[in-house]
């Protein structure tokens, strides 16, 4: 009796030994189909590619989670990759959608200007506006935010909240006028003081990069809108025009002045 007892327990040690083997073989990971949506970061993601095939590839289906793929974007990645999805197909396909994030904005605190893309989160801390691929972001002064690290989202103080908002929405007015706000437009400026003249408000100050400036008064107000009529008025202007001078508002209207700007929009 004895012994038919252990004869059954080893039967059944042997059946699940002989059924892990089969199910781990079965489910090992065979493909890893990952799109990417890059443009400057193909290098990167064909190393992300090959990293997830070699450490991965044959490894338990099971067992393997969105945070391995991961962690394998943020170290071959820079911070400018991001898994963007994530699915598994049974028993032994993983799925993902990896793509590149595109510096927008540098913000200027102190010595520093913090590159972030249009989620703001920081890129990339650097000397000056300069872009990861080439020429510069669009240099933003005036803003107040907490000093962060590349990763971290762009926390800006209360105070600034709308005023970075106000920023915002102007940029993706000129971006979608433009073609692109980053190949004219050089930096903006948020005040609350507007310099040699008598007004009292905020106003925002922008610098293309032909020459010529933008004011616009109380952008917490209607900023799409007189961003885009300043934007008709700038696309209006001959060449020549646009090296010089500034385009600001007379009431509801903007207008092209030929003389220098009464503001800055650098910050000293």
């Amino acid at each position: 009796m004895r012994a038919k007892k252990l004869i059954i327990l080893y039967a059944v040690v042997l059946f699940l030994v002989v059924f892990a083997v089969t199910f781990n073989c079965v489910c090992s990971i065979a493909r890893f189909d990952v799109t990417f949506e890059v443009s400057s970061m193909g290098q990167q993601a064909k190393a992300v590619q090959e990293k997830l095939e070699k450490e991965y590839g044959g490894k338990s289906y099971l067992f393997f989670s969105e945070e391995d793929v991961q962690n394998v974007v943020l170290e071959l990645g820079g911070g400018y990759l991001e898994v963007k999805n994530f699915s598994k197909t049974f028993p032994n396909v993983i799925h993902a959608e990896v793509r590149e994030k595109y510096e927008e904005l540098s913000l200027k605190l102190g010595d520093k200007y913090y590159a972030v893309d249009k989620e703001n989160t920081v890129l990339a801390v650097n000397d000056t506006a300069v872009n990861n691929v080439a020429g510069s972001n669009v240099a933003v002064y005036g803003i107040a935010f907490a000093v962060p690290e590349v990763g971290d989202t762009l926390t800006v103080a209360a105070e600034d909240e709308a005023a970075f908002a106000a920023v915002r929405s102007a940029y993706k007015k000129m971006d979608e006028m433009l073609g692109g706000a980053r190949a004219n437009v050089s930096a903006m400026r948020f005040s609350r003081e507007f310099e040699g003249l008598e007004y009292g408000g905020t106003d925002l100050y922008i610098e293309m990069r032909e020459g010529v400036c933008v004011w616009i008064p109380d952008p917490l107000e209607n900023a799409e809108d007189k961003i885009g009529k300043a934007m008709d008025m700038y696309l209006s202007l001959s060449d020549a025009q646009r090296m010089y001078g500034y385009i600001a508002f007379t009431g509801d209207a903007a207008d092209y002045n030929a003389e220098k700007p009464p503001f800055t929009v650098e910050e000293a």
